[in-house]
């Protein structure tokens, strides 16, 4: 027990250091990769070894948690690090707050989108696969893990850059992945709308057989999408077909079925 509050306050000291150090005024930066090490850089954190025997003597705090005063102060200074580009600085500012003992209730009590945003400019997936990793290794998975996956997700099909949310998808579904069995039916109908709607109408029929396999049935408006699509692509017949068969959620088998032969066929 007395590890684990040793433990506990050390990140709790970890992320009170980290949030001084950012609120820290800075001039802005060119977008480099220099820049992205310039609030990191081992000389802001070079006080954390000397300050370990202060912290393991401290008493230790049960419950350390985020007043609504310091949730605001994150709120203004995430859009000011993701200004000036220091996207890691705000990646570990993030993290470091929802992976506290006793994080933000809401995911929106925090400023996630401009990050979100921040990240899906970047040309690679680099950074956004950085976010997701540092929440995917708390256990049980982290409860927000899902919602900023299908923030990400949502982002790259506004951005018009379906392949990108397609593989922020996959990433969700690998084998071990935290989030295999927490794509919820918000994440299934972005993107499978997203992808119809751009012309990806293969992957489409691809992310809602996944989504029919665990039991999650298409909204009126998903459906629509779906059929359109497929019109859209002259499989009039297909159209008809799904169209006619997706609203029947007594046999599900039968709809999978059709899904199996039609994305066999279009692939070869």
């Amino acid at each position: 027990m007395a590890v684990r509050n040793m433990k506990k306050t050390l990140k709790w000291k970890k992320f009170e250091l980290l949030f001084h150090v950012s609120t820290t005024p800075s001039k802005p930066q060119p977008q480099s990769s220099h820049s992205h090490h310039l609030i990191l850089s081992s000389s802001s954190f070079s006080s954390v070894p000397n300050l370990t025997n202060t912290y393991l003597k401290s008493k230790p705090q049960s419950s350390p948690t985020l007043t609504s005063e310091e949730i605001s102060k994150i709120n203004l200074l995430l859009p000011r690090l993701c200004l000036f580009n220091h996207l890691p600085t705000a990646i570990q500012l993030t993290t470091t707050a929802l992976t506290l003992p006793n994080p933000p209730p809401d995911p929106k009590s925090l400023s996630l989108s401009i990050l979100i945003h921040s990240l899906t400019l970047q040309p690679d997936l680099k950074l956004p696969m950085s976010l997701l990793t540092r929440l995917s290794r708390k256990h049980p998975p982290h409860p927000y893990l899902t919602p900023i996956s299908t923030m990400l997700i949502a982002s790259y099909l506004k951005k018009d850059r379906p392949k990108d949310a397609l593989k922020v998808y996959k990433w969700m579904l690998r084998p071990g992945s935290p989030c295999t069995c927490m794509v919820d039916k918000s994440a299934y109908g972005i993107l499978v709308g997203g992808l119809c709607a751009r012309g990806l109408v293969l992957e489409g029929l691809m992310v809602l057989r996944d989504m029919l396999r665990v039991r999650l049935l298409p909204g009126e408006g998903l459906r629509r999408k779906v059929v359109r699509s497929l019109l859209r692509e002259a499989r009039v017949r297909e159209a008809k077909a799904l169209d006619g068969l997706l609203p029947c959620a007594g046999d599900l088998n039968k709809v999978l079925d059709f899904l199996d032969h039609h994305i066999g066929n279009w692939s070869n």
